[in-house]
């Protein structure tokens, strides 16, 4: 059982207000300017799969890996409801599988912060670049550690309401800043307000966050070079107003 097992199927209700369109454009924007402007791209932790079916709106022959089954089974159903032929399959991010010569590799929605240590990251970006063809781009965003030390962690909820259905989402963080990790645990309330029913989840995310200087150390140790670092959505440096930063890479010799 993954970490999403049981907070899959409430996880695009969640995140209904999270702009995917404008995401994958701003994604797209960046490849183009690296030269990237169409062919194969691979989504590397997909999710249910909206950033997938993004790309593939957008002309980009797609392939998507999940390790939750849940959130795989998600993408395939909503595929299959689009009309959209993507190849999505259950598949660890930290190791290589059939996928080869992509022109771009995307992770998105900070699956790097889901690696909490060195090796495995590292192993993440050994998947990507076995992924790539020579010259191939990779794009992923990452928790930036400078935000994260300078705003701290706190207590969040979320509500939302779609009836017949009301979600509440507890957000309570314990941050280790020896291990530059926060765990995040979740409490949410799924109430069927027709039926006067309340489900519960409880998950805890364990996530790390990153600084420039270690990322480019894993990206260089897995044979890609450093492009950029910037801000999610803006073209600026990183900085302590956001824990949302990304990097750009592209493929050089093996590892």
């Amino acid at each position: 059982m993954t970490v999403f097992a049981d907070y899959a199927p409430w996880y695009d209700l969640l995140y209904r207000d999270k702009n995917y369109a404008e995401e994958t454009a701003f994604v797209e924007a960046r490849l183009r300017e690296h030269g990237i402007v169409e062919g194969k791209l691979l989504d590397l932790g997909c999710g249910t799969g909206l950033h997938a079916l993004a790309f593939a709106r957008r002309g980009w022959d797609v392939a998507g890996i999940d390790l939750s089954p849940e959130m795989i089974a998600r993408a395939k159903a909503r595929a299959e409801q689009t009309g959209l032929s993507i190849p999505f399959r259950q598949g660890d991010a930290r190791e290589a599988g059939p996928e080869h010569d992509f022109d771009a590799v995307v992770s998105l929605f900070h699956v790097a912060s889901y690696q909490t240590s060195r090796d495995t990251l590292a192993a993440m970006f050994r998947t990507a670049h076995a992924a790539l063809r020579p010259g191939g781009v990779f794009f992923f965003d990452y928790w930036y550690g400078g935000a994260v030390l300078a705003q701290g962690v706190e207590t969040r909820v979320k509500v939302i309401e779609q009836r017949p259905l009301r979600l509440t989402r507890i957000a309570q963080s314990d941050h280790d800043e020896r291990a530059a990790t926060v765990t995040v645990n979740y409490t949410l309330f799924c109430e069927d307000m027709d039926h006067g029913t309340i489900r519960r989840v409880d998950e805890a995310h364990h996530m790390r966050y990153w600084f420039p200087f270690e990322v480019d150390t894993a990206l260089n140790a897995s044979g890609f070079q450093l492009a950029t670092h910037a801000a999610w959505l803006t073209q600026d440096a990183p900085s302590s107003k956001s824990w949302a930063a990304y990097a750009v890479a592209r493929k050089s010799d093996a590892p």
